[in-house]
Order: structure tokens, then sequence, then C-alpha cells
């Protein structure tokens, strides 16, 4: 489905599908070819509405969560190196409520990433913190996430997950 050398335009198809994505109001619009930055729009709907009638902060928690991770993993793989990325840690802050639908863009400018492929060449690991914020349509920032994201080389020829067969 979506792996090292999936397209930009086929991994937005894709994530768009996917139905935590789908139920929870969040739409990729935009993927850079070169996995520089993405656009992330959450849109407020029956289904993520909360008591108070704007948008709940899981949903745009959800949204902020996976992008920088994403955008690192596959550059680093355009740059012939091989690695596994996560969301080491997030923190939000909400600044004020989210009563229209928001959006978030993700942007890793150059010195990051070449820092990034710096460091993993030599040393095959590294946390990186990113900052996206949320914004309403009239640009007013709804919510400020603070990401970090654990990038680890993978050795060459091993498995991506290691399978438990028994409890024993």
């Amino acid at each position: 489905m979506i792996d090292e050398q999936t397209p930009a335009s086929r991994m937005r198809w894709w994530m768009n599908l996917w139905p935590p994505f789908l139920f929870q109001g969040i739409r990729i619009t935009e993927i850079d070819a070169e996995f520089q930055f993405a656009v992330v729009r959450v849109r407020k709907t029956i289904l993520t509405r909360n008591l108070m009638g704007t948008t709940f902060g899981g949903a745009l928690f959800s949204a902020a969560d996976p992008f920088f991770p994403i955008l690192y993993w596959r550059y680093l793989a355009l740059q012939g190196i091989s690695s596994t990325c996560w969301s080491r840690a997030i923190r939000g802050e909400f600044i004020q409520p989210a009563n229209r639908s928001v959006e978030l863009r993700f942007v890793i400018d150059t010195a990051q990433l070449e820092h990034a492929c710096s460091e993993m060449k030599s040393h095959g690991r590294i946390d990186l913190e990113d900052v996206v914020e949320a914004r309403l349509p009239d640009g007013a920032i709804a919510a400020r996430f603070h990401v970090t994201s654990a990038l680890r080389g993978k050795e060459p020829g091993s498995a991506p997950l290691h399978q438990i067969n028994s409890l024993d």
C-alpha cells in the first residue's frame, strides 16, 4: 500500500481514505513531491464537534500527529536512507476554540532536512522537534503543536516489524 517508494500523490489519496482521517474530517490537500511540506485540513462536521460545538481537540491532535515523521521518512528515502520514523512526543496548546475548519501547514526547512540526513548517515538516529499551527480561515491560531519525530536507520535486510509467535 504505502512504502518508501510510494509517490506523494498516491500517498495522499490512500491517507485520505484511511478511516481514522476520513471519519475525523481530516483531509490532506497537498503533499510536496519531494516531501518537504504538506497541507492538511480538519473540517468542522457533525462527527468532529464537541459538546461546545467546536472541533474536538482529539481530531486536531490526530491531524498534527503523523505528518512530520512521514515527511522525514519519505524525504530520507529519496536521499537513499532507509529509516523508520514515528512521533515520539506531541505537545499541544489550544489557543482559541476551533469554531470553523482549520488548516495545518507542515513545513520542514532545508537546513533541518540536511541536518537529519547528516545525523542519520553518521549516527543512524536523531530526534527532531517541529512546530505546526492549526489556523482558522482568517489566519488566527486555534492550536499549536510541538511534534518530536524519532528517526532511526534500518539495518540492511532487516524486517521493519518483528512478529511474536508465542508468549512462552
